[in-house]
């Protein structure tokens, strides 16, 4: 399942990704609306890319595409910005996604505070915010 990519290189503020060693495949596919994350030949699945794998320590972990849905671990609305790009966002919530493959990433959720839930399913989209790179941002669905 694709991701809806955003083009928000004109109005981005906010810190934007440098894809470089293990981490070009996974920012490519942000640009095509495609979450990966790496599954490991011992099982092991993990995001956001490493050159290793953190269970075994085997190298270069292939990668998978996700289907892109997940539900809410936690989450915190933020009151005061992280990153002076994020000035004019809050309040606004990050949180920690469980995605149905079982990495767990930490993400922007697009969603109102008052009406978010712990365990909410959400899909991904994706915000353009450099020519290299779209980042993941989680909506309710």
């Amino acid at each position: 399942m694709s991701g809806r990519v955003e083009d928000r290189r004109d109005e981005w503020e906010g810190p934007v990704p440098v894809p470089t060693g293990a981490t070009v495949p996974f920012w490519e596919a942000t640009l095509e609306g495609e979450l990966l994350y790496q599954e490991c030949d011992c099982g092991n699945r993990q995001l956001y890319p490493r050159a290793v794998c953190t269970a075994c320590g085997a190298e270069d972990p292939p990668f998978a595409a996700s289907e892109g849905v997940g539900t809410v671990y936690t989450y915190t609305v933020c009151h005061v910005p992280g990153e002076p790009g994020f000035a004019d966002r809050t309040p606004y919530v990050v949180g920690a996604i469980d995605l149905a493959e079982g990495p767990r990433l930490l993400a922007v959720i697009d969603a109102d505070p008052e009406r978010l839930e712990i365990g909410a399913p959400v899909a991904v989209t994706f915000w353009r915010v450099s020519e290299d790179a779209a980042i993941p941002v989680f909506v309710p669905g």
